[in-house]
């Protein structure tokens, strides 16, 4: 006989495992596009980073996030970090912790791109901004 504990862990995992994007988020344009996201991921990072050191991934298991992979100074040290923007938000994820990034500049261009949001796309904001990218290192 299976546990209660067991089932509600079945129940998780398939519920986690078959998550999709919604139907209707396709209805709705992106708000942003590659050069855009790479720039919400250098100022979610700080004023040490520029755009250009943030370079478009091969990770395709966060669609329909933009993935890109910071670099350091030399490129010969390499990728040091992921983040996944979201292309409706901006919203900002760091796929190495699984966490979205916030500071004041940041949410001020985050702001910027909500203000793109017809009334009718405006409803379903807060739903968009809760899609969750695959991280690296986690079971989401």
């Amino acid at each position: 006989m299976m546990r209660l504990g067991s089932k509600i862990s079945i129940f998780v995992y398939v519920l986690v495992s078959s998550w999709s994007l919604p139907g209707w988020a396709a209805d709705i344009p992106w708000k942003i596009d590659e050069p855009a996201a790479q720039r919400l991921a250098a100022e979610a990072n700080g004023e040490a980073y520029r755009p250009d050191q943030f370079r478009k991934s091969d990770d395709r298991k966060s669609a329909p996030f933009f993935v890109v992979d910071l670099y350091a100074w030399h490129a010969d040290i390499g990728v040091i970090d992921s983040f996944a923007i979201n292309p409706w938000t901006g919203d900002v994820w760091d796929l190495l912790g699984c966490y979205k990034l916030l500071n004041y500049e940041l949410r001020q261009s985050q702001l910027k791109v909500r203000k793109q949001f017809t009334h009718e796309e405006l409803k379903r904001y807060d739903e968009l901004a809760a899609i969750r990218p695959k991280c690296l290192y986690s079971d989401w």
